[in-house]
């Protein structure tokens, strides 16, 4: 046997050992997903695709196809604000660690931005968005607010100075839902958490010294009389004053009638 035959028969060996390695591999990563699919159906419910951390990253990474990767994951199992595409975290930098097997989510991604500042003398109070209870679009941090109770009774004023902290934003999250976050004073705070736990509370966006116009009464009438009414008081105040001064003048004429009459005999 020559020593050009024991190279070639070694490098082939080497060869062959890599490849049977690199199929064993293979092998078991079929049959974890396998399991891990079972595992899914016999639970049940709906499956959606998020981003996992196939590795541990740490704060300051940048995310790449060799520490993340898509899996199944039951869908009331996901975290919320969970991502669901790959190509969307690709090249961003991590801000807050992920654990190895764990979902990425958008606090992963959080700036220091984000980190919301009370004013002084304020309060922070997150409120939830619900259908009722919606924002208009490209609302950002500093806007004011204005915050109503909606009833069947009528419309009641919150508050009239409410500064948005931070707005939802839309992205690739799986939960749809958010919470808008805003500075209120301590005398409002009760009412508006009670507003909107019982979904009653509405938020408008005035323009400049729109609240600072009279509105009137913030209640609908319950009766309204029809014209020409003989209670005289259902055609408004202003109509019963000036009854009330022509009966004045009528009482005024006549006694000095009388007192000239008088005066005469």
């Amino acid at each position: 046997m020559t020593r050009r035959f024991r190279l070639v028969l070694s490098g082939a060996c080497a060869a062959l050992a890599a490849l049977l390695c690199l199929l064993y591999g293979r092998h078991v990563q079929q049959e974890a997903e396998r399991a891990r699919s079972e595992a899914l159906e016999r639970y049940g419910g709906e499956v959606v695709s998020l981003v996992v951390a196939t590795e541990g990253i740490e704060a300051g990474e940048t995310v790449d196809r060799t520490n993340v990767a898509e899996r199944d994951w039951i869908a009331d199992l996901a975290p919320a604000d969970a991502l669901t595409s790959i190509e969307s975290v690709l090249g961003s930098q991590v801000s807050v660690p992920a654990a190895a097997g764990v979902p990425l989510t958008a606090l992963n991604f959080r700036d220091e931005e984000d980190v919301v500042e009370v004013p002084s003398g304020r309060m922070a109070i997150s409120l939830p968005l619900t259908s009722s209870l919606t924002v208009p679009p490209g609302l950002g941090p500093g806007a004011k607010l204005a915050a109503y109770e909606v009833r069947d009774s009528g419309v009641r004023l919150l508050s009239e100075d409410l500064t948005t902290l931070a707005a939802p934003q839309a992205g690739s999250g799986i939960s749809s839902g958010g919470a808008l976050t805003v500075a209120v004073a301590p005398g409002d705070v009760a009412a508006v958490l009670a507003a909107s736990g019982e979904g009653s509370l509405r938020l408008a966006l005035p323009g400049d010294g729109a609240l600072s116009l009279d509105v009137g009464a913030s209640t609908a009438p319950t009766e309204v009389l029809a014209e020409g009414d003989p209670g005289g008081t259902g055609t408004g105040t202003g109509g019963g004053g000036s009854g009330g001064e022509g009966g004045a003048d009528s009482a005024v004429n006549t006694t000095g009638a009388d007192g000239e009459e008088g005066q005469g005999s």
